[in-house]
């Protein structure tokens, strides 16, 4: 994922009907689980959520399948080393405790047997035993990224295999058990084509927004583009406008201001479909989304499982 994003008419999504407001369920620990670096941060990432959760409570760990070498201007190695720094501070802006990297080669996970991806997720599953893992959408369509559908099946099938007796035996030598994870938070872009579909909103406070925005620019290397903010400028000059709020910063700070605006723009958007101040949406498997009678029984009584 490395496309520059900052004018509101790239974050707009497609309408959706309103959908119920979910409160998260207590927990202990959450491991969010992307293909990148910067994979939290983005307009339809969990950084909301995941300020949310810490705040409640949560220990989170983020786990990150790629070494990021391709993103950004240096070499490959330059890369690898400064999007890790700078991932480390983004993720404990938001209050996570670590970044835990696979580091497969960025961009040919395509090359990795899928089951070398998943194994490696089990093992973390059944380690730290995560009341809630968060990802890509493992079923979403559309997704451009081959790293971000490699992981999202990956996750899917690692939850899968993780409670099952019979998958990874020789992890019960050290002590390991079957387990299953009872909540999954998905999210993936769905402003275009028939890409994910929430079935819910979670409400994110001011200061959640004010985090997902700051961490989103702590990545640098790819994100932060003084030369976009000196574009808008120079194009508003030229029509007679200005924006207060940037005035008399430089074009770097002024492209942090204008990052965290868009981000507020999206969270306000999406909030302003649930009727809150700031939401994003999610699809979410809770521990009865297997049972389907269980699953429209709950439903009917205007729980959401």
């Amino acid at each position: 994922m490395r496309f520059r994003m900052f004018l509101p008419a790239l974050l707009a999504g497609a309408a959706f009907a309103q959908l119920p407001l979910h409160t998260p369920p207590p927990g202990k620990l959450f491991l969010l689980i992307q293909p990148h670096h910067d994979d939290h941060s983005w307009a339809y990432g969990h950084a909301g959520l995941v300020a949310r959760l810490v705040e409640s409570g949560y220990t989170g760990h983020y786990v990150r399948l790629t070494n990021d070498e391709k993103d950004g201007s240096g070499t490959w190695a330059q890369n690898d080393i400064v999007n890790h720094r700078e991932t480390v501070e983004a993720i404990r802006n938001l209050g996570m405790t670590d970044v835990i990297s696979l580091n497969w080669r960025n961009d040919h996970t395509d090359s990795v047997p899928h089951v070398d991806i998943r194994a490696q997720i089990v093992l973390l599953i059944r380690k730290m035993l995560p009341d809630i893992v968060m990802s890509y959408h493992p079923w979403g369509h559309y997704d451009r990224n081959p790293d971000h559908r490699k992981l999202a099946r990956a996750v899917a099938d690692a939850i899968w295999a993780a409670s099952q007796e019979d998958q990874y035996p020789e992890h019960f030598a050290l002590g390991l058990k079957p387990y299953r994870v009872p909540h999954q938070y998905y999210s993936q872009r769905n402003d275009y084509g028939r890409g994910s579909r929430p079935n819910v909103a979670v409400e994110i406070s001011a200061e959640h927004v004010a985090k997902k925005g700051r961490s989103f620019w702590l990545h640098r290397n790819v994100r932060l583009d003084p030369a976009m903010a000196r574009r808008v400028r120079e194009r508003l000059a030229k029509e007679g406008k200005h924006i207060p709020q940037i005035e008399g910063l430089s074009d770097e700070e002024a492209a942090m201001r204008l990052q965290e605006a868009s981000m507020e723009y999206r969270a306000r958007q999406v909030g302003a479909r649930h009727g809150v101040r700031y939401a994003e949406e999610y699809s979410y498997r809770g521990p009865y989304a297997d049972l389907p009678e269980m699953h429209e029984f709950l439903r009917g009584l205007g729980v959401t499982p």
